[in-house]
């Protein structure tokens, strides 16, 4: 079965030729046309009809023990439940069958299929709904949360089309792409739009940084392909930022390079395995950077060692300043996860520390990321307010910025701290707050800032306290809400 690698042939603009002056000519930029129909008029009918066959719905029942909360993210499939429960029953023990769908699309001839873990988490059942209708039952090969990836596979006693990840692709924000997929459960649906960001901030414990389009994706979108206008795959749609589970122009992919090699390993192992150093990082500020007495603020700070890691038994120490690993330099906790993620256990890496103002290089053996080393933290930025807040009342904040200030229609006079996420059936939820909403007081007193927020609701645990006081400010509407404090 022929792939789709070659994509769409794009036409090109014929280059301009401008006089300057003394009658020199210089070329300008070559511009690239759209794809074009028959009839020679700019349309992406080309490219979709080359790639949608390759797009299913991923279908997928699981039990569930009460109606989920809703979500104030769009990155959950599109949730569809049965008849209201009857309170009368007494044979209701409060379980239900729910049924959700998502999308995905085929990447070989073997059959496999990418999507998201969160559309398939804990399901009971998979099938697949091909582009002409059909239905064909499809198994999990594997899962990766902290990619939230997924792949499935189906009977290959037929072939079907599929598509392929990008390669050494250079994505530019302004770049036009294409999102296909299965939204509200219609099936597939085409949008398009651009590239809007690179790099946008991660989701807690994920080692990406997502490529946000302002093509949009709705609920069910979850796990269909990005393409560029060359038929290549350049994300795998996972998550939207909605107050109301709808789209608001800001979609984000997981990028080609991390999907196609987290997939990779899954197709061949079932699971990913991931490099794992044992420490606790800090961003350097420019405070700590003059404390330090550092002429940038490049590199991470080390702000613990856990006993017994490969960090550990390498020699790395608290108070050192990792800049470098493989001679490749790091500028961040999120950038050096990451990149000690990419590496195999096992793997012996060297990282280049500044200590004591002098440069250090430490050969270190990688050990193997799972889930006793993420308890451990490591490998991990130290906790912050915004984690704790996270944690204990599913809340995550932001000093209010120009740029947040105007996605959120804030008005200019009202200061406080920003909602940036709210997990569902947490106290947050509970309290009515969502994404855009500004939180003005707790307790009465004015909030600038998490360190506040969190200093508050410390503060009034610690007075016995079962739920704090809180002021909120929705657009141009003010309200009272109370937080729960509740464990």
């Amino acid at each position: 079965m022929k792939s789709f690698r070659s994509g769409v042939l794009l036409a090109s603009a014929a280059a301009l030729s401008l006089t300057v002056g003394g009658g020199v000519n210089a070329q300008a930029p070559r511009l690239m046309a759209p794809p074009v129909a028959a009839d020679g008029m700019p349309s992406l009918a080309p490219l979709v009809e080359q790639v949608s066959p390759a797009v299913v719905s991923v279908l997928v029942e699981r039990e569930v023990q009460a109606r989920a909360a809703p979500s104030q993210f769009g990155n959950f499939p599109n949730f569809q439940f049965g008849p209201p429960e009857r309170q009368d029953d007494p044979f209701d023990d409060g379980s239900r069958r729910m049924q959700a769908e998502g999308s995905g699309f085929f990447v070989d001839v073997d059959g496999h299929i990418v999507t998201n873990n969160h559309v398939v988490e804990d399901a009971d059942k998979v099938r697949v709904r091909l582009a002409n209708g059909d239905e064909i039952d499809a198994e999990v090969v594997g899962v990766d949360p902290l990619t939230d990836l997924a792949v499935l596979k189906v009977d290959t006693e037929k072939t079907y089309p599929y598509v392929e990840f990008a390669e050494g692709v250079n994505l530019r924000v302004g770049d036009w792409v294409v999102a296909v997929g299965n939204p509200f459960g219609l099936g597939g649906t085409v949008t398009s739009g651009i590239v809007s960001a690179i790099g946008g901030q991660n989701r807690e414990n994920q080692y990406l940084d997502f490529i946000q389009i302002d093509a949009p994706i709705n609920r069910g979108n979850s796990g269909g392909p990005t393409f560029d206008l060359k038929g290549r795959v350049v994300g795998v749609n996972t998550a939207i930022f909605s107050p109301n589970g709808g789209s608001v122009g800001i979609g984000f992919a997981i990028p080609a390079k991390v999907a196609r090699e987290t997939v990779a390993q899954l197709i061949a192992n079932g699971s990913v395995t991931r490099g794992w150093l044992g420490i606790q990082l800090d961003e350097i500020t420019t405070e700590l950077a003059a404390a330090l007495e550092l002429k940038s603020r490049n590199g991470v700070l080390v702000n613990d060692v856990i006993d017994g890691t490969p960090a550990a038994k390498a020699g790395l120490e608290a108070g050192d300043v990792i800049v470098e690993i493989e001679s490749s330099k790091v500028n961040s906790p999120n950038e050096l996860s990451r990149r000690v993620a990419s590496y195999a256990p096992g793997d012996k890496v060297r990282v280049k520390v500044l200590r004591d103002g002098k440069n250090k290089t430490v050969n270190v053996t990688l050990g193997i990321r799972d889930d006793a080393s993420v308890d451990a933290e490591g490998d991990a930025p130290a906790a912050n307010d915004n984690d704790t807040l996270s944690s204990e009342v599913g809340l995550r904040v932001s000093e209010i910025n120009e740029s947040l200030r105007q996605q959120f229609r804030v008005p200019a006079e009202v200061s406080g701290v920003i909602v940036t996420g709210v997990r569902p059936d947490s106290p947050a939820a509970s309290a009515g707050l969502r994404p855009g909403a500004v939180i003005l007081e707790v307790e009465g007193q004015e909030i600038r800032n998490a360190d506040e927020l969190r200093d508050k609701i410390e503060n009034a645990k610690k007075d016995g306290k079962e739920a704090v006081l809180m002021r909120m400010q929705f657009g141009q509407n003010r309200q009272f809400g109370a937080l729960s404090l509740a464990d």
